[in-house]
């Protein structure tokens, strides 16, 4: 692309970039919505399965399905905090006491190398 292919291209955007042309482009993007609803619309009414009523009713039944099965898992997530919690709590526990043994451990074996050496007992906590 040498710079006669990008003052080209330049030119160029800078033609379509004009209010005139954004204007189209706006207004046609307008009436292409509106006239793609209409149509969406009308064939919707026209090959739909099932009355009003009974589309609101299937529609009504699956939000209340969905809202049964939401509560649902947060209730079991509920149920799961609690137990995870619980087993938080004892696993803290069973920490505490194996921390509370190894020091007990390592003081008796502390006083066994003291007796070995010779020096007094250290005193226990």
């Amino acid at each position: 692309m040498g710079i006669g292919d990008f003052i080209l291209y330049l030119m160029k955007i800078k033609h379509f970039c004009t209010m005139e042309h954004q204007d189209k482009f706006y207004k046609g993007l307008f009436f292409g919505a509106l006239l793609g609803a209409t149509a969406g619309t009308i064939m919707g009414l026209l090959f739909a399965p099932h009355k009003g009523t009974e589309t609101q009713q299937i529609i009504s039944g699956k939000i209340k399905l969905a809202l049964d099965k939401a509560n649902d898992l947060y209730e079991s997530n509920e149920n799961d905090a609690a137990y995870n919690n619980e087993a938080k709590t004892r696993s803290q526990e069973i920490i505490d006491t194996a921390r509370d043994e190894a020091k007990k451990i390592l003081n008796e074996a502390n006083n066994i190398i003291r007796e070995i050496k010779g020096y007094p007992k250290a005193k226990e906590n």
